[in-house]
């Protein structure tokens, strides 16, 4: 009988050509793709999350020339650790996508006006006084108004009366 050399002998390992194929390969390719699908979902959320206010507006923003406004009578909020020593007044004017949507804002009106304290509230002096914090606060303000709402009703949010005492 020959003799076998051990380099005749295939492994469990080595695939009909003789090239050796590593047990590793298939799931590093399944790991690889899992890898990049939550990094690509993961860039997706953030930057929908960060930039939908204008997205919205590039989209879907001027789809009616129809300018409906709508204004909420002053809201008196406390900014925190403030010991109630401070306060700020406002008057916010509402742009409306349509007629329609007033009679959503007067439905949940006295919910907007909650959430509008309660987002006053929650934020500094420092936070309230500053021009970007003052833009963020619209944006913010114009985000809660909406989930109330149900609908992306609101086109630009404006402060006709800011006054922090």
């Amino acid at each position: 009988m020959p003799a076998v050399s051990k380099d005749n002998k295939k492994t469990d390992s080595q695939n009909a050509t003789g090239k050796r194929r590593s047990k590793f390969l298939l799931p590093g390719k399944y790991f690889l793709f899992a890898l990049l699908f939550a990094a690509q979902a993961g860039l997706a959320y953030y930057l929908v999350d960060e930039y939908y206010d204008v997205i919205y507006e590039h989209t879907l923003g001027n789809i009616s020339e129809e300018k409906v406004t709508y204004k909420f009578d002053e809201i008196i909020a406390n900014p925190t650790n403030t010991n109630a020593q401070r306060f700020l007044v406002v008057e916010i004017g509402l742009e409306l996508s349509s007629g329609r949507d007033i009679e959503r804002i007067q439905r949940y009106e006295m919910e907007i006006k909650d959430r509008i304290n309660e987002v006053l509230s929650s934020k500094q002096v420092n936070e309230l006084i500053r021009y970007d914090g003052r833009q963020e606060l619209r944006r913010e303000l114009a985000g809660e108004i909406n989930r109330v709402i149900g609908s992306h009703s609101v086109r630009n949010l404006y402060f006709t009366k800011y006054v922090m005492q």
